[in-house]
């Protein structure tokens, strides 16, 4: 991640008082000390915490008490993060912890429509990975976190800086071929987001050509995206793009192979083919989808898929 990229979009550097002070105030720092040895039980145990987070968020969705626990583990880390000193192995495991925790709480509270303290925490890794001196890994947890960041300004029309974040991330120096496929699916919906149909089939293939060169350096936070990944990627840029018709076959699939294991993506999925075939003018079709999509909803914690839910049924309803 170039550190002079960084500082465009993140503003002032993280010292450890600018960090502190990100977190508002704390009752407990006052007593704390000024600083942290590090152990391997405590880089361990953030390791672990950030992927029971992952696995949490993909079967539940954001509920409410897991965002309050995942803001908890934010917190509790960044102090660390904070006091943490020196370099070494242990330091550079738990930046890079830091900054997957940083996507993982982001992504979350993005997932809750909570968009500004997403954004905090987004800012808060861009800060962290710009001003530390961090590893090659770090640098790749630093792109994924970039990513995510893009998408969310993606989805909320932020055209520009999800742009200019996206190619900030696809600079990052010795990419591993699946994080590579991850910023192009990233760019493959910012292009949909912004009716940008060639770049759409540009970025699709890019990310295609890089799921099919697997190297040994897969980081375990990439290896969601997969062919179907890239299906929906692409179903949606086209419902984006205004052109649903290009986005159903995509998006068939799609809902045919959604596992029930990961029920927000499965909810995901139906809803994108509900809205493109009641653009499509097959209402009964779109109804058909809202019912299925009215079963999973009360398994899925996700303001994001909630709202959008509502907002289709009103729309097919009227």
């Amino acid at each position: 991640m170039d550190r002079r990229n960084l500082l465009m979009l993140t503003g002032a550097a993280a010292t450890a008082p600018a960090l502190a002070l990100l977190l508002g105030p704390i009752a407990e720092a006052a007593a704390a000390p000024a600083s942290t040895r590090l152990n391997e039980k405590l880089v361990c145990s953030i390791e672990s915490a950030v992927r029971d987070l992952r696995e949490m968020d993909d079967s539940t969705g954001s509920a409410s008490g897991d965002v309050t626990w995942g803001l908890g583990i934010w917190q509790s880390t960044s102090r660390v993060v904070a006091q943490a000193r020196g370099h070494g192995p242990l330091v550079d495991r738990l930046q890079t912890a830091y900054i997957e925790l940083c996507e993982q709480v982001g992504w979350m509270l993005f997932d809750a429509r909570r968009h500004p303290h997403a954004q905090r925490v987004y800012h808060t890794g861009m800060r962290l990975a710009r001003e530390a001196d961090t590893s090659l890994a770090a640098r790749h947890s630093t792109t994924n976190l970039v990513a995510s960041a893009a998408y969310q300004a993606a989805w909320l029309g932020h055209h520009n800086d999800a742009a200019a974040l996206l190619d900030i991330a696809a600079r990052t120096p010795e990419l591993p071929s699946a994080v590579a496929a991850v910023i192009a699916e990233r760019r493959v919906y910012a292009a949909g987001r912004r009716h940008d149909p060639d770049a759409v089939l540009r970025f699709r293939d890019e990310a295609l050509l890089n799921l099919g060169s697997p190297d040994e350096r897969t980081p375990w936070w990439a290896t969601w995206l997969t062919k179907d990944s890239m299906d929906a990627a692409t179903g949606r840029a086209w419902l984006a793009c205004d052109q649903p018709s290009r986005a159903v076959p995509f998006l068939s699939r799609r809902v045919e192979r959604a596992s029930p294991d990961y029920p927000r993506d499965q909810l995901h999925a139906v809803l994108d083919l509900a809205d493109t075939v009641h653009k499509c003018g097959d209402g009964d079709q779109a109804r058909e989808l809202l019912k299925q999509a009215e079963g999973l909803i009360g398994t899925v914690s996700s303001q994001r898929m909630v709202h959008r839910y509502e907002a289709l049924s009103s729309a097919v309803a009227a």
